[in-house]
C-alpha cells in the first residue's frame, strides 16, 4: 500500500472543503432580500403600520435563520416593525407632568415642525415642498408665539401692574 504524498494529500483536503464550503449556502440573504422589498414597497404605498401586510413582512424577517450572517439587519427591521406598532400612551401619560422632555407645548410644537421639516426635505416633487413649506411656515410661527410665552414652573411671570402672589 503505497501513502500519498503530503502535498498531494493537502491538496486533495483543501480541493474537498472548498466543494463542501460551496454546497452550504446560506438562505438568509434571500429571505432578507425579499423581506426588505417587500418593506420597501409597503413604505412607498405609505401602508399604516397596523395593516396586516406588515405582519407578512414581520413573518418574512422572522424567516431569516438565527445562524445566518444577515440575521442582525433582519433583527433591527423586526425592532422597528415592532416599536412602530405600539401604540402611544394616552395623553396624560404622553406628556409626564410639567417638567422632562416633551411635557410642554413648547417642546411638542417644535418636535412637529422638525417632522415637518424632515418630510419637506424627503419630499420628491416641487408641488409637495411647497405645500410642506407653508405648513411648516405656519408651524414655526406658532412655535415663536408658544415660546414667547412659555417660562419655568415656578417664575412668576404677571400681567403689568398686577403683583405676585
Amino acid at each position: 500500500m503505497r501513502i500519498a504524498h503530503p502535498r498531494t494529500s493537502a491538496a486533495l483536503l483543501l480541493a474537498g472543503l472548498i466543494a463542501l464550503s460551496g454546497c452550504s449556502t446560506d438562505p438568509g440573504p434571500e429571505q432578507l432580500q425579499k423581506a426588505e422589498g417587500r418593506y420597501q414597497e409597503l413604505i412607498n404605498q405609505q401602508v399604516p403600520v397596523q395593516d396586516p401586510a406588515w405582519t407578512e413582512v414581520a413573518a418574512w424577517f422572522e424567516a431569516v435563520p438565527k445562524d445566518s450572517k444577515v440575521r442582525p439587519e433582519a433583527e433591527k427591521r423586526l425592532a422597528a416593525l415592532k416599536a412602530a406598532r405600539e401604540k402611544a400612551p394616552p395623553r396624560p401619560l404622553a406628556r409626564p407632568g410639567a417638567t422632562g422632555h416633551g411635557a410642554s407645548d413648547v417642546e411638542a410644537k417644535r418636535a412637529a415642525c422638525e417632522s415637518l421639516a424632515k418630510k419637506m426635505g424627503e419630499s420628491r416633487t416641487e408641488a409637495t415642498r411647497n405645500m410642506l413649506r407653508k405648513v411648516l411656515e405656519a408651524c414655526q410661527t406658532e412655535l415663536v408665539r408658544l415660546e414667547a410665552n412659555d417660562h419655568p414652573p415656578g417664575e412668576g411671570v404677571h400681567p403689568p401692574g398686577e403683583a405676585a402672589h
